[in-house]
Parts: C-alpha cells; sequence; structure tokens
C-alpha cells in the first residue's frame, strides 16, 4: 500500500492492520461516522452563504500574515519592533516566575520540535524520503476502482498516516476560477502605503497548465487541467495546551496539531503515488496551500465556519486542530457540507470576540457580504464571497508577534473547546443542532465547567494524565471497542 514510504515504524505497529487494498476499502473504518444531530446539505451549500459571483482568486501575498500588508495598517515601525516587545515580555514574566513562563515551562516550550518540512514536501513531489516506485515503473496497471471505493481506502489510509477528519470536493471550473489561490503564500508586493523598509518575500504564481502532471519551477506552480479532486483533512490538537493559551505552553499548541504533517505529507504523497496518481500542494506548509484550507473543510463537510473566521469549528473537536487541502487526480466520491448548528451558534455566541486582547474578532449580530475597512483602508487581506463575521487578521498577527506566546487565546476560550467524558456534552451539542434557543444559555455554562484560558492551567497541566500528544484520537473512531 505504499506504507514503507512513511519512513516510520508506527505506520507498521498501528491497527488494524489491511493486507491489501480490497481489506482496506471493505473496512468500516474507512467510512467517517457523524454524530447524530450533524445533518448533510447539498454540495457546495455550506451554512456560511457563498456568492462565486463576487469572489476572486485571492493572492495568497495579501494575507493577515504578511508583515508587509500589516504595515499597511500599523506602520513599518511596529512591524519590526514586534520582537523587541515580545522579548522583553519574556523577560519580565521569566523574572517574576510568571504561571506558564517558570523553569520547566521554559524547558518545556524550548525543546518541543517538529519534523522539519525542508525540502520534504514539495509541490507535486516528495524527495525525503524517497520517493516509492509508480505502477509503470514496477510494471503493473495503476489502481482503478469506483469513487465510493477511493474515498473510503484513502480516507482510510490517511487517518492510518495521522490523519483525524478528512473529506473530499471535486474541483470544479467555478472552483478553479474563484477559489484557487493565485498566488503562494509570501509578502504583498503593493507599494501604496508601505515603501521599502520591509522586505519583500518571493512568492510564485500558481497557474494551470495543459499538462498531465503538476510540476513547480522558480517561477511558477502548476496545476494541470485535468479532472481533480481537493482532499480536506484535520489534525487533532490538544484541549488542555490551547487552555493554557496566554503562556508557552499555549504557545506549543500550534505546533501540536502538525507535529506528525511531515510524515501525514509523505505517506500520502507516496501512497497516491504507489496506486498510480498524484498529490498535489503540501500538507503542514503554510507556504504552499492550493487554497483557503478553511474554505476546502466547510466545503467537504468537516466543519463549519465560524466567527473568528481563522478556524473551522468541527462536531467532534471544536477549534482545536489545523486543518489542510491538497489536489489529487484520484477520482473521488465528494463529501457533503454539514449543518450542526455551530454556525448558527456562533451568531448568538460571542466569546472569543469577547475574550480577544487586542478586539480584532467581529461583535457584530449578524454576518455580512460587505467586507468592512480597516483602520480605514481598503480589506485585502479577506476575499469577498461569503457571508461572513470579517475579523482584522494583520492586527491579529500583530498582537501575537508582540507577545511572548503567541496569544491564541480564541482557540482555548471557545465555546466547542469541551471535552466530552461527560455525557451532558453531547446532549449540549445535539441540542444546540436542533434548538437555538438556549444558545446564549450554553455560552454561560461554558465558564461554570471551568472551561477557557488560565495561565495557571499551565502549572496544572503538569500534574495531569493524558494522552499521547494529549490527543484523543478516539473521538472519530466507531469500531473496536473505540468510541463506545
Amino acid at each position: 500500500l505504499g506504507m514503507a514510504g512513511a519512513g516510520i515504524g508506527a505506520v507498521a505497529a498501528s491497527a488494524p492492520v489491511f493486507h491489501d487494498i480490497d481489506e482496506l476499502i471493505a473496512s468500516d473504518t474507512a467510512v467517517q461516522p457523524r454524530p447524530w444531530w450533524v445533518k448533510e446539505r447539498p454540495i457546495d451549500d455550506p451554512t456560511i452563504e457563498v456568492d462565486f459571483s463576487m469572489m476572486e482568486r485571492h493572492d495568497g501575498r495579501d494575507q493577515g500574515q504578511s508583515a508587509r500588508v500589516r504595515a499597511i495598517y500599523y506602520g513599518a515601525d511596529r512591524v519590526l519592533g514586534a520582537a523587541a516587545l515580545s522579548a522583553a515580555e519574556l523577560a519580565e514574566r521569566t523574572a517574576s516566575n510568571y504561571p506558564g513562563y517558570t523553569y520547566r515551562s521554559r524547558a518545556l516550550a524550548g525543546s518541543f520540535k517538529r519534523v522539519s518540512q525542508g525540502t520534504s514536501p514539495g509541490w507535486a513531489e516528495t524527495k525525503d524520503p524517497a520517493p516509492v516506485k509508480t505502477p509503470e515503473e514496477r510494471g503493473e496497471p495503476k489502481w482503478t476502482g469506483t469513487p465510493e471505493e477511493a474515498s473510503r481506502m484513502l480516507r482510510a489510509a490517511m487517518r492510518a498516516y495521522g490523519a483525524s477528519l478528512v473529506g473530499y470536493t471535486e474541483l470544479t471550473q467555478e472552483h478553479r476560477d474563484h477559489v484557487i489561490f493565485s498566488y503562494e503564500k509570501g509578502d504583498s508586493n503593493n507599494e501604496k502605503y508601505i515603501g521599502t523598509t520591509i522586505p519583500v518575500t518571493a512568492a510564485r504564481p500558481i497557474v494551470f497548465e495543459n499538462v498531465p502532471k503538476a510540476y513547480e519551477t522558480t517561477e511558477k506552480l502548476v496545476i494541470p487541467n485535468v479532472p481533480l479532486w481537493e482532499i480536506a483533512m484535520s489534525t487533532q490538537g490538544s484541549n488542555e495546551l490551547w487552555r493554557s493559551a496566554g503562556t508557552l505552553l499555549g504557545g506549543m499548541a500550534n505546533g501540536n496539531t502538525f507535529y506528525n504533517c511531515a510524515n501525514l505529507h509523505a505517506s500520502t504523497y507516496n501512497f497516491l503515488r504507489y496506486l498510480g496518481y498524484q498529490l498535489i500542494g503540501t500538507i503542514g506548509n503554510d507556504a504552499r496551500y492550493v487554497g483557503s484550507e478553511g474554505g476546502a473543510a466547510i466545503m467537504a463537510g468537516l466543519g463549519e465556519a465560524s466567527r473568528q473566521k481563522l478556524y473551522t469549528l468541527t462536531p467532534e473537536y471544536g477549534a482545536p486542530g489545523r486543518l489542510y487541502g491538497v489536489l489529487t487526480d484520484l477520482p473521488l466520491e465528494p463529501t457533503h457540507p454539514i449543518d450542526a448548528g455551530i454556525y448558527r451558534f456562533c451568531h448568538s455566541c460571542q466569546k472569543c470576540a469577547d475574550s480577544c486582547p487586542p478586539q480584532c474578532i467581529s461583535k457584530e449580530k449578524e454576518p455580512s457580504w460587505d467586507l468592512p475597512l480597516t483602520e480605514g483602508k481598503e480589506t485585502i487581506y479577506s476575499v469577498k464571497g461569503t457571508k461572513a463575521f470579517y475579523n482584522n487578521l494583520p492586527l491579529c498577527r500583530q498582537y501575537s508577534n508582540e507577545t511572548s506566546h503567541g496569544c491564541r487565546i480564541c482557540w482555548g476560550e471557545c465555546t466547542f473547546t469541551v471535552n466530552r467524558g461527560a455525557l451532558v456534552h453531547q446532549i449540549i451539542k445535539g441540542t444546540i443542532a436542533n434548538i437555538p434557543l438556549f444558545n446564549t444559555y450554553f455560552y454561560k455554562l461554558g465558564d461554570a465547567f471551568g472551561y477557557g484560558t488560565d495561565p495557571e492551567k499551565a502549572e496544572a497541566w503538569w500534574d495531569l494524565s493524558l494522552p499521547t500528544l494529549g490527543q484523543d484520537s478516539t473521538i472519530v473512531a466507531a469500531d473496536a471497542g473505540y468510541g463506545k
């Protein structure tokens, strides 16, 4: 099955064991069961309203994390001075033994490393580990099956490699014309407001060409004009680390969610290559997303949009976790958008906005089609075409850079960042999906349960008995006694 390309012993030791692809397809673990209250919606019709006619392919250089985009709204001096502010806060909190900055916390955060992406995940190839042989190189035909069989097979394989939720969308012409990024992520070359004090990070255009295989050069990233499908996936995060947001342990939470992404990318790439198909884009490398990973997750039914907008909320995990989207020419059965009452809940709940230190999350009562101005200037980092709550993403990134911990408080404060041990959580989620009358009450109930962020939780974390990586992988399991 191409698992030898993973380069990790955990794959060989994982259960259940599949002896061939037929067993993999037939396995019930290949089907993603959802909680009873999650309803399917028609393809391309998620709970957040979408108008493709308003939408243009977004320039990946114009995004809120870009230093040059932040300088448009907050000036080059503030952007360039962020590191000094962060260092000063770190020194002050270290000296005062602030919770989450104690000796052991600094040791843990300072030594937490993830596998470097390095040269491993290219746009359409993986160099390290070495790629497995294709069917042509092995002298046998490529794998063939129905889209339904392929979808079950790929989902099971990716779950074995470390993905949590997996869904699919067909890359229609509408998606090609409006959704795929026009440039990879980099720094904006817009000189209108920012002068030249912040250097430009080179970014290549993403183009479609009449070629059979994707490729990249120093000048461009190429997607072939062939039938393609997008694979949307999530990797789980640790609730307890997210609830330590505002400290060094909270700063680890983001890295914890894509700790295994280099292996997930290489394994999935090799699995598809072994079958005779290609993977386009990268898992875990922010610079080479083919499009909005949140948008892909919403369209594929992994979750729903949120007030915070930067993250997508899933019925299983809520906010914690990371999302990724890649393309393949393996024909897949599209999964449907869902309605679990989550986005509707965000209309009445604004806990993330209330807890945001720089107040950059919208507090509007209803979402809007209209992009608001940012600091009186045109908002270039958000995409038109969704009826959404629009947030000040450059300010979000700037504030996080000015702190020693990277903020991320809204992730830990989200009402859906809950555990699942108590039956009441399942009852509440089912109620939210069907009876929005109690939404405001449930927002307050989260505080009563002791959820949310607190620096003291970073110190209490050391005495908790938690699963590997702090993640409960049984949340999305339904067989072999798991999730019962």
